[in-house]
């Protein structure tokens, strides 16, 4: 545990320096990148402060089936949450005015036509994940690459799970108090809600982590959703009148669909850690 508290004390100065950055100068693109980068930037300093091969954090990039399971998740989350939302009408979602703006937003303006709206959302998303992938690998280096193997091996899956999912949840807080990184509703629900869905995520990245013994997927799942929810679902979508935000990275109905369509990798690798399958 020495090296996971190492890794800590670094990750914590980086913290600090980075949420001071991000409240000071805005939740932009590169405070975006300077912060994401700074978790990866601890494990890697961890590791060659104590003299232990970079091979540890798992760069090799493992079975194709756990990219495919680590693209579709979001997308399977993604689209039932903010279909229920809009269907029970707590939010205006794909609206035909909402998906015209998203087409003459996107790279195949010209089309002007609802034809061009899932080309549109495939080029979106794949485009998006290219450049997202950096900016997601800054980060799961250190909270998949390097911290999940060693609290699970220390605690057991569920423990190292839930502790990583609340640390990685925690940290994104000064962003949403402070800067505009949040849903426009009331700020303890959505905290709350933002806290839940990480910690949610957490199982499946974990497990992909662990069966893979590949930071790999991890980092396609992080992209995935950033893109998938940020950048495809959000632009479709306007919050309902209430207070309580439903939707986005910040809305409560979100946050349930997303634990109730993780929960299975949570119980999976509950089950694979205590028969030895995972470590």
């Amino acid at each position: 545990m020495k090296t996971v508290l190492r890794f800590f004390a670094i990750f914590a100065v980086f913290a600090l320096i980075t949420e001071a950055f991000v409240i000071w100068s805005g939740f932009s693109s590169e405070s975006v990148t300077f912060i994401m980068c700074s978790v990866g930037l601890a494990a890697i300093i961890t590791l060659k402060w104590e003299g232990k091969p970079l091979a540890e954090l798992g760069w090799h990039w493992g079975e194709a089936r756990y990219q495919w399971i680590a693209l579709g998740l979001p997308f399977i989350y993604g689209t039932l949450a903010y279909g229920l939302a809009g269907a029970a009408g707590l939010a205006s979602f794909a609206t035909p005015d909402l998906q015209s703006a998203f087409i003459t937003d996107g790279p195949l303006a010209n089309w002007g036509s609802a034809l061009a709206l899932l080309p549109t959302i495939i080029l979106v998303f794949i485009a998006g994940v290219i450049n997202a992938y950096a900016r997601a690998l800054g980060e799961e280096i250190g909270w998949r690459g390097f911290l999940t193997p060693r609290l699970t091996q220390a605690w057991g899956f569920a423990i190292a799970t839930l502790v990583t999912g609340v640390i990685w949840g925690l940290w994104h807080f000064p962003g949403v108090l402070f800067s505009d990184y949040n849903g426009g509703g009331n700020q303890i629900w959505e905290l709350a809600s933002f806290l839940i869905m990480v910690t949610a995520m957490s199982g499946p990245m974990a497990w992909l982590r662990l069966k893979s013994g590949s930071l790999w997927p991890a980092a396609t799942f992080h992209a995935a959703h950033n893109v998938f929810i940020q950048r495809v679902l959000d632009p479709m979508t306007v919050r309902g009148e209430g207070d309580i935000t439903m939707v986005s990275e910040f809305g409560i109905v979100f946050a349930v669909v997303v634990v109730v369509v993780c929960a299975p990798f949570w119980i999976a690798g509950i089950r694979e850690f205590r028969k030895g399958a995972i470590a």
